[in-house]
C-alpha cells in the first residue's frame, strides 16, 4: 500500500463524517418534491456544500495543483464519460468537482429517482449562513440542458468567505436535464498570463 497522504486522510474522514451525519437527518423521510429536514438543510445540500468547501474553497497555487489534489483524494473517483471530473456517490446521487482553467466547479443533478434534492432558497440561505456575501440579486437567463432543450436558469453571484467570486447556476425547471453548479473563480491571473502568452505567440507568428 502506498504511503498515507495526510490530506487524503482528512478528506476521507471529513466526507464520511458529513455523509453519516447527513443521513441521520433524513429520518423524517423523502417526498417527491423536496428533501429537507427541520433545520432546512438536507443531507444532499450538506454533502454538496461540504464537497465544495473541501476542494473549491481551498487555496491553490495553480489549476494544476487543484487537479493534483482532486486526483489524490481517496473518496473521489473519475466520473464515467466526463473527462477530468471527479465524483462521490451518496444515495445513488453523483456529486462532482471539476477543475477549470479559471477556477473550480461543484455540481449535481437536482432531480432523479423521483426526488428533488433541495431548492434555490435552501442553498441561497445556506451560503449566506456560511458567510457568503451576495454581490447581485438573483437573475434569470436561458441556457441549454443535456437534452439540448432550452430552460431557465437562476443565476446569483457571491463573494466567498475567502474573498473569491462565486457563481450559482440553479435550474428553475427541467432539473433532471441540467447540472446545478457552484463555481469559484480562482486562477484569473493564471488565465490572463496564458492569454498574454497566446497573443504574443500569434504576434510572433504573424511577423515571420
Amino acid at each position: 500500500m502506498n504511503k498515507i497522504n495526510p490530506n487524503k486522510t482528512f478528506y476521507s474522514s471529513h466526507i464520511i463524517t458529513t455523509v453519516l451525519a447527513a443521513m441521520l437527518l433524513t429520518g423524517c423521510g423523502v417526498n417527491k418534491e423536496k428533501v429537507a429536514d427541520n433545520t432546512n438543510e438536507s443531507q444532499y445540500l450538506s454533502t454538496f456544500l461540504s464537497l465544495h468547501n473541501q476542494f473549491c474553497e481551498r487555496k491553490y497555487d495553480s489549476s494544476n495543483s487543484l487537479k493534483t489534489t482532486l486526483k489524490k483524494a481517496s473518496d473521489l473517483k473519475l466520473a464515467n464519460n466526463f473527462e477530468g471530473v471527479y465524483e462521490v456517490m451518496v444515495d445513488d446521487v453523483s456529486f462532482a468537482v471539476s477543475p477549470e482553467e479559471d477556477g473550480c466547479t461543484t455540481d449535481v443533478m437536482l432531480k432523479g429517482h423521483n426526488k428533488i434534492l433541495f431548492s434555490f432558497e435552501d442553498i441561497d440561505k445556506a451560503l449566506l449562513d456560511q458567510g457568503y456575501i451576495e454581490t447581485t440579486k438573483a437573475i434569470s437567463r436561458k441556457d441549454i440542458g443535456i437534452d439540448q432543450s432550452e430552460l431557465t436558469i437562476i443565476e446569483k453571484k457571491y463573494i466567498s468567505p475567502n474573498g473569491e467570486l462565486t457563481t450559482l447556476d440553479f435550474p428553475k425547471e427541467k432539473r433532471d436535464k441540467y447540472y446545478m453548479t457552484l463555481f469559484a473563480e480562482k486562477f484569473v491571473d493564471e488565465r490572463h498570463r496564458k492569454q498574454e502568452r497566446f497573443i504574443k505567440t500569434l504576434r510572433m507568428a504573424s511577423s515571420n
